[in-house]
């Protein structure tokens, strides 16, 4: 565990917050720390480890000036590819063998009255080498439940038809949604509001805890 302050121009914001790491299941261990920043700015994050200060800074803006969807707002429509549509993204999943998440677009399970849960990630080409561990947690926590829709969506259109992944064209989630990292997680409740959203990283415990709060 390790012990975090949270500061803003020299000044110390709020409490210390203890961090238990998190590692079951995924490739490197991580320190989630959760907080509420009391306005935008540039806040410095403060650790020590073994006698090493460890030092970080967060760029926070206005939640009306973030493009990608947050906690506490309705997940927007978006296409993800499925076995009978594909919206020409190839291969609509590079996991092997094949997930079990195709077989309702977003756009379809937006309205239905059940919680949501859609995975951005792409396992065969993840620059973080996290997306394959995390969908595979996914179909673990996940599979074959019915009181979830559960959806998986590739990052890249076209892959194998690039000699570079810089040439590829986005998937059309996260073309919509803005988002030029993975993985990214996100659970609705039933009114398909995000109630978590994990990026980089979700463990099997922290997954768990995320799919909890969809029902």
């Amino acid at each position: 565990p390790m012990t975090f302050t949270i500061s803003f121009d020299g000044e110390q914001v709020g409490d210390p917050v203890e961090v238990a790491p998190r590692s079951d299941g995924v490739p490197r261990p991580y320190l989630p720390l959760y907080t509420t920043f009391p306005r935008p700015g540039l806040y410095d994050i403060d650790a020590t480890y073994q006698d090493t200060a460890l030092n970080s800074q967060v760029q926070v803006h206005l939640a009306a000036d973030v493009a990608q969807p947050l906690v506490g707002t309705v997940l927007p429509p978006a296409s993800t590819p499925t076995l009978g549509q594909s919206f020409d993204v190839d291969p609509i999943c590079t996991r092997a063998p094949q997930c079990p998440f195709h077989e309702v677009d977003l756009t379809t399970a937006l309205g239905t009255g059940k919680p949501v849960v859609v995975l951005l990630a792409t396992p065969a080409y993840c620059q973080t080498a996290a997306c394959g561990p995390i969908l595979d947690l996914l179909v673990e926590e996940a599979g074959g439940r019915d009181d979830l829709i559960v959806i998986h969506a590739e990052v890249y259109k076209n892959p194998k038809a690039v000699a570079d992944l810089s040439q590829a064209d986005l998937a059309p989630l996260p073309a919509t949604y803005e988002m030029f990292w993975e993985p990214s997680l996100f659970v609705t409740d039933a009114a398909n509001t995000i109630v978590a959203r994990g990026d980089i990283v979700v463990d099997r415990g922290e997954m768990a805890q995320m799919l909890a709060l969809a029902v």
